[in-house]
């Protein structure tokens, strides 16, 4: 028997197989409508115990044959009928796949899923459990989903369960990932009344349709977005366990949902992608996961560059930046943002945001920027003089992704009040600083701005120039400099009002933690 079956099923006996019953497919990943249902009729006389593991009586030639081409995260095949069927599948490395009843939901429908899908020919027998059964009439149905017996089941209070296996399967991911966004195509949609959750609108799978294991929460909010041309809805089961939903995000996004996590816990968050209208369903969408922005707001105001379909703009760079007016005004170097195509801002513990070029000077080296943020700003020195030997405190976002995401302090004094060829638009200090560090405030004792981070000594300059190393020359524009800059901007600044007090470094540490942020340049 084993000898007969494999010159009816071995692609080794390829020139004894007979044509397939039901003919031929092809599908390629991501394929609509999903799932693909054929109808055949289940059975035959060849016992299918020949194949390991395999049961049931089949046909000598496959049912159906499936060329399957851009494989994506997830092929399955299943079988519903009124009687017990088998399934058998022959994959494009010529290994055998058998099932009899896939799980109890299914009852005794089988299915065969290949959770990383090869290219190539899928060869599919549909079996009856019984060989009096044969020529029974079943449903064969190829998915990147669930089994189709998952979206009929109406046994629990809201259907949507977050224990089931996610249809695009899993993805790990942790803070400060690369690239930034992640980005997933998937069909929305399903036949489950979203409502049943409290706040939540649309039609859903049963199971989520993507789960997040995510690692390492940075700084960073960690933020969810769907992009389609219909109407979507986002629901997401958070590591808590506590449900949170989205129809339309708000300001850009138009009939796009999103959900923004500003404090991210790590653990699991399951993903449903849901269309508002039950008609909509297996619509293609577009699912992003990042710590940035919102897609529909990926082009600043400085740029007619959009935002890259294909996984977003490269990041090119970063600084700091402070803020320094109550209506969301931001201070930092011309050369952080120089040619930057995008640029965002972000203050520990909350979402980044878009920022605006308002002005920019190469000359001083100063730029402003404008953010939708909400934060008490940062007080400027006012009439204090410096003094050699004054100490100075500097925090800023140096060496992202090396350095702590939380920020970096240092301190020192002031060690020239002049820069390099007496330029007196600078102070020397000897705080010291890194590449990022760029626009961040230097502050006093009492935590008020006395100048703005701006450079370094150019090593390679001093060893080929003069012929000599140097160490620990740092620079920051004197706040004069700075608030004629904000002046001639119009932008009201704050100032104090006389001789403050000093402050321990840990207090100004914190203080400067809630109005200095980093900023992303992105190309």
């Amino acid at each position: 028997m084993f000898q007969q079956l494999s010159q009816h099923l071995s692609r080794t006996h390829k020139t004894l197989q007979k044509k397939q019953t039901f003919g031929s497919i092809e599908l390629s990943g991501f394929f609509t409508p999903d799932p693909h249902t054929v109808e055949i009729l289940a059975g035959g006389s060849l016992d299918a115990d020949a194949v390991s593991g395999c049961s049931g009586y089949i046909s000598d030639a496959p049912d159906l044959e499936l060329d399957f081409s851009d494989p994506s995260l997830q092929l399955s095949f299943f079988v519903t009928s009124t009687t017990d069927t088998t399934l058998i599948v022959n994959d494009p490395s010529g290994n055998w796949h058998c099932n009899d009843d896939f799980d109890s939901a299914g009852g005794t429908n089988p299915g065969v899923v290949f959770s990383q899908p090869d290219a190539g020919i899928y060869d599919i027998w549909v079996g009856t459990y019984s060989e009096g059964e044969a020529f029974e009439s079943a449903n064969l149905h190829i998915t990147e989903l669930g089994a189709p017996w998952d979206s009929n089941d109406s046994s629990a209070s809201t259907n949507i369960d977050p224990m089931l296996d996610a249809n695009y399967g899993n993805i790990d991911l942790a803070g400060l990932f690369e690239p930034d966004p992640y980005q997933l195509t998937i069909s929305a949609g399903g036949t489950m009344d979203a409502s049943t959750i409290e706040n939540c609108a649309g039609y859903v799978s049963s199971a989520p349709d993507l789960q997040l294991d995510f690692s390492n929460p940075s700084d960073y909010g960690l933020n969810f977005f769907a992009e389609s041309s219909i109407d979507t809805t986002l629901i997401i089961n958070g590591p808590t366990g506590d449900w949170h939903c989205n129809d339309d995000f708000g300001g850009n996004s138009g009939t796009n949902p999103g959900i923004a996590f500003s404090d991210p816990e790590a653990g699991i968050y399951d993903i449903w992608v849901g269309t508002y209208s039950e008609g909509d369903a297996f619509s293609e969408v577009e699912l992003y996961i990042t710590e940035l922005s919102a897609p529909w707001d990926g082009s600043s105001s400085n740029s007619s560059e959009p935002f890259n379909e294909s996984g977003g703009m490269q990041l090119a760079g970063s600084g700091t930046g402070f803020v320094v007016s109550a209506e969301g005004h931001i201070l930092t170097n011309h050369h952080v943002i120089d040619s930057c195509a995008r640029q965002t801002f972000q203050i520990r513990g909350n979402a980044a945001v878009d920022a605006t070029v308002l002005s920019s000077n190469a000359a001083t080296d100063l730029a402003l920027l404008s953010a939708d943020i909400s934060t008490t700003p940062a007080t400027f020195s006012g009439t204090q003089s410096v003094r050699l030997g004054d100490e100075v405190i500097v925090f800023g976002f140096p060496l992202a992704g090396d350095l702590s995401s939380q920020g970096n302090l240092t301190n020192g004094i002031v060690s020239a009040l002049s820069g390099l060829d007496d330029d007196l638009s600078r102070l020397q200090m000897t705080a010291q600083i890194q590449p990022g560090n760029s626009g961040g405030p230097v502050m006093n004792r009492s935590g008020e701005i006395m100048g703005v981070v701006v450079e370094t000594a150019n090593d390679e300059f001093f060893r080929e120039q003069r012929g000599t190393d140097v160490q620990n020359l740092n620079f920051a524009i004197r706040d004069y400099i700075a608030t004629s800059f904000l002046e001639t901007n119009n932008i009201n600044y704050e100032t104090s009002a006389g001789e403050s007090a000093d402050q321990s470094i840990a207090d100004i540490a914190e203080a400067a933690q809630q109005f200095t942020g980093i900023i992303m340049c992105y190309r």
